[in-house]
């Protein structure tokens, strides 16, 4: 990983200019596409807007057991009714700053469209993502087109951008995850204090995003554990600040929502949803995908399963049934499996002056963790699913995306370099 350089000769478009450019981009683009979806027209809305709106109805969180009566929400119009779900238990950032813009925007917009405050703060969202990925490709030392090409791809992918266009929590999962990883390889490249706080500011972000988020946190205590032991010794010296920055950051909402509903992992909230639901039959609960019987493979339910899993962590933009052609999906298929291919290729030696040691720290070591992710997160959504409801949604496979910017990037730099040699 190398240092990131701060214009390129060729074009004079600096790395602000061009972070500018790109979120001014992306926040239209997603803008332009939370306008075609209705309220609670994607997966879920409704149940993160009913705090935000118990919020502003109230100034207090509510109850775990809420709603006990019928609530109209004064942002949305939407009615509650006595005993809806709602994820609690869990930190909610993005409710926090969805709260915020929708103060803003009732400044501006008619009383029949404040929702779309409400979710601009995940388009601001958007915007951090992007420049965060660019980030990430400029800290590994490619030059700034190909590093916004890099964000450019990921960001469009048409489940991220859907993601981004109306309000829930995997957009703020995404963002956070893409910030760590541009800090950690800022951080890695050159360990300042001044970039142990950014990284500590990473970490806090982190700690208050959901589960299925924490392998990103794996994965950066992993790499810097091995540049530490094997790199340089002096890496942890500005530790006690990122520690000291990442506690400041999260720990506030963390004691609070731990006071308040008892947890701050969400399960219990999840352990109710399955309930409300498993005797339902179009549910599918009890569905056996591993180990039924004599078989230890369910050939009938996992290949479906795992069907649908790739549609929607590509492109399933609505309540996991609105599709586009399946070409998509399988060219979408082919094209990751070739960029894992080739990436692994990549892993071979530039020339004999290259030390395997630094082959190993900043390139094989991040790259097989990558991709490891992929099966590792698939089997256990798998095994979640059997043992709950099965939900094969490609959301638990998010935490990779952000991982994909990273992934292009180190490949583009081994490719650049073996070229040129």
């Amino acid at each position: 990983m190398l240092n990131e350089h701060p214009t390129c000769s060729s074009t004079g478009l600096s790395n602000f200019r061009c972070q500018l450019l790109l979120a001014a981009f992306y926040f239209c683009v997603v803008a332009l596409w939370s306008i075609g979806i209705a309220f609670n027209g994607a997966p879920d809305e409704s149940t993160h807007f009913f705090l935000l709106e118990y919020l502003k109805a109230f100034h207090t969180l509510p109850l775990a057991s809420e709603p006990h009566e019928a609530l109209l929400g004064p942002i949305s119009g939407h009615t509650w009714q006595k005993g809806d779900f709602w994820y609690h238990g869990l930190p909610f950032p993005h409710i926090a700053g969805a709260l915020i813009t929708t103060y803003v925007g009732s400044w501006i917009l008619p009383a029949d469209m404040i929702y779309m405050a409400a979710r601009s703060f995940n388009w601001i969202l958007g915007c951090v993502f992007i420049c965060a990925l660019f980030r990430t490709s400029r800290s590994t030392g490619l030059p700034v087109l190909m590093s916004a090409l890099i964000a450019l791809v990921v960001a469009l992918i048409p489940q991220v951008t859907f993601v981004f266009s109306y309000l829930n929590s995997d957009a703020y999962g995404l963002a956070s995850i893409a910030l760590l990883i541009s800090t950690l390889v800022s951080f890695l490249n050159s360990p300042t204090r001044k970039r142990a706080l950014y990284l500590g500011m990473a970490l806090g972000l982190m700690f208050m995003a959901k589960l299925y988020f924490i392998p990103a946190l794996v994965f950066a205590f992993t790499l810097l554990a091995a540049n530490r032991a094997f790199k340089n010794t002096q890496l942890f010296k500005h530790a006690p600040t990122a520690i000291v920055v990442s506690l400041v950051v999260s720990l506030p909402m963390l004691l609070l929502v731990y006071t308040k509903y008892g947890e701050i992992s969400g399960v219990s909230g999840q352990i109710d949803f399955v309930n409300m639901h498993k005797l339902n039959p179009a549910a599918g609960y009890g569905t056996c995908y591993l180990l039924c019987g004599d078989h230890f493979l369910n050939t009938e339910t996992v290949f479906p399963w795992l069907n649908l899993t790739l549609k929607s962590y590509f492109s399933v933009t609505g309540w996991m049934n609105i599709f586009i052609p399946n070409s998509y999906y399988l060219a979408s298929a082919f094209i990751l499996i070739s960029i894992a291919l080739i990436a692994l290729y990549q892993m071979k030696p530039i020339d004999r002056s290259e030390r395997k040691l630094d082959i190993a720290l900043q390139y094989g070591l991040p790259l097989v963790m990558i991709i490891a992710l992929y099966p590792s997160i698939t089997l256990m959504s798998l095994i979640a699913s059997q043992n709950s409801l099965p939900q094969p949604q490609g959301r638990y496979l998010f935490v990779t995306i952000p991982f994909l910017g990273l992934l292009l990037s180190l490949t583009a730099k081994r490719f650049i370099q073996r070229s040129v040699r």
